[in-house]
């Protein structure tokens, strides 16, 4: 049998070339498809990072822009199975991953199971009209209604579209009477079924439906598979093992997950975290090290006792450990199970706290940065002492859940008191996560009251200096302490200084290990 692995990727080359060097054992085929978005030259790369007697083994498709929950999506992953068509190469089974996914038994095993299920088509394909699929969001709005926008940039709008659509009675019926299906985005399909997939894909009836559907790469493959494929014939479970949150959010999986993944039936992991090398490092140890025959299976299961006992147990909070899969707060994020405390320099527009953050950075044991929350870049302030996951200039992923943001730079910080600056009005609700955070010791630093420029109100000033008070006015109200602070032509004298550093002493006294 001989596979061929579509590997659809977007960034992290290193781990990528790990995974695709792990894939072209075994005279097995991989095609690549990179996301146009990511300047990084893929291929030339590919020369240096794969041995040459397997690089006529990998190939890379022509590159489309990817938008999450799009249409080009699933054109990337047509224009991979293209390139395998072009190439003339003969395979069984292909086999959809992403780069962020990894190997959890040898790829010969993953065979002899493929021979054993005698041309099984391995993907999910749920009948909307009999059984549920989503864990939380649109359903059979997904492919009735028309959706233009992407809902990660136009949420607002693209929930009025939605809402619009029903209002209208708008309910649009699938092509050549197709029957709508959904499932996971990953799969293994024999490679007939998926050449009669590409001439499918090439009508424009096809194409201009599913263009126009939302999160069509969990409905265009598994919709196709269903009205081509007899029911009998389909596994009703891909091979990549893969697990959605409460909140229907993917779970990662982190170096500590070894035990939980490898106790698996799947033979991929979806998906690893780009920073968990000790977990592909064990997992390459363990397909290594395993047993040569593969016992008979018929259908592929999950194994959820220790995730379910996770979350059976987290109402009641588990001392010292980050909580998986569910959130009691979904706004307060991660920030809930963190117990490090750390302080916040809160302060207006035109402050300057520079010789206020050297003096306490100076201080033993004590981080204070600058605008982390700075509209367009993280303000780290302290070169060298950035976070490895979140680029100054990459705002994106910080300001999916800014809270999640500050406890991964809390713990990132191990011995230190960490702090900040946070400038208002600020425009992140940062403030308010300050104001009910037991952890959160802040800091005031007002104006000394003046807002005459050349004989002129600074109208601008005033009106900052009272969003400044409206919010001392509301932690107080919360009953909690804070240090209070006012400067003198914008900056902090000597004395005030000393009187912060002094605060910070005290606040380290509390700081958890």
């Amino acid at each position: 049998m001989r596979l061929a692995f579509v590997i659809l990727a977007h960034d992290d080359a290193d781990n990528l070339f790990r995974l695709i060097k792990r894939l072209l054992a075994d005279d097995n085929l991989v095609v690549v498809h990179w996301d146009k978005n990511n300047p990084l030259d893929i291929q030339s790369a590919a020369q240096d990072r794969v041995d040459a007697s397997a690089l006529p083994r990998l190939r890379f498709a022509r590159r489309v822009a990817v938008e999450w929950g799009r249409w080009s999506m699933v054109q990337a992953t047509l224009a991979a199975l293209e390139e395998l068509e072009q190439s003339g190469a003969v395979v069984d089974y292909v086999v959809l991953l992403s780069g962020a996914d990894y190997p959890l038994k040898p790829i010969h095993k993953l065979k002899a199971f493929l021979a054993q299920g005698g041309g099984r088509e391995y993907i999910e394909c749920v009948d909307l009209e009999r059984d549920a699929w989503v864990v939380k969001g649109l359903v059979h709005e997904r492919y009735q209604q028309y959706h233009y926008l992407n809902w990660r940039e136009y949420p607002k709008l693209f929930s009025f579209m939605v809402s619009l659509q029903k209002k209208l009675g708008i309910r649009r019926r699938l092509p050549d009477k197709l029957r709508a299906h959904l499932g996971s985005q990953w799969w293994a399909l024999t490679w007939p079924t998926l050449q009669q997939i590409l001439r499918i894909s090439r009508r424009k009836a096809i194409r201009h439906f599913f263009k126009t559907t939302w999160a069509p790469d969990e409905l265009f493959f598994q919709t196709l598979v269903a009205a081509l494929v007899p029911s009998e014939r389909i596994a009703g479970s891909g091979v990549t093992f893969y697990h959605f949150s409460h909140q229907g959010r993917p779970l990662v999986f982190y170096n500590d997950h070894f035990g939980f993944l490898t106790r698996q039936d799947y033979f991929f992991a979806r998906k690893l975290s780009t920073e968990a090398s000790g977990l592909r490092d064990q997992l390459d140890g363990f397909i290594d090290n395993a047993a040569a025959p593969v016992k008979p299976m018929k259908a592929l299961a999950k194994q959820l006792g220790d995730y379910d006992r996770f979350i059976a147990v987290q109402w009641r909070g588990l001392p010292g450990r980050r909580i998986i899969g569910r959130q009691q707060d979904a706004w307060y994020g991660d920030l809930e199970w963190n117990k490090r405390p750390y302080f916040a320099l809160i302060c207006y527009q035109e402050a300057k706290l520079e010789p206020l953050r050297r003096a306490l950075n100076a201080l033993p044991n004590v981080c204070c940065y600058g605008e982390i929350f700075h509209g367009d870049r993280i303000d780290y302030g302290l070169p060298g002492k950035g976070h490895p996951f979140y680029h100054e200039h990459k705002t994106a992923l910080r300001d999916m859940k800014r809270p999640n943001f500050l406890c991964d730079l809390l713990h990132a910080n191990p011995g230190q008191l960490l702090g900040f600056v946070l400038r208002l009005p600020s425009g992140n609700e940062m403030e308010k996560v300050v104001i009910f955070d037991p952890q959160a010791a802040p800091i005031y630093v007002l104006p000394d009251g003046q807002y005459l420029e050349s004989g002129a109100i600074n109208w601008q000033g005033a009106f900052d200096n009272m969003i400044l008070h409206d919010n001392l006015a509301e932690i107080r109200r919360a009953g909690k302490p804070c240090l209070v602070l006012a400067t003198r032509n914008h900056g902090l004298p000597a004395a005030s200084i000393t009187q912060v550093a002094e605060h910070i002493g005290r606040l380290q006294i509390g700081l958890a290990c």
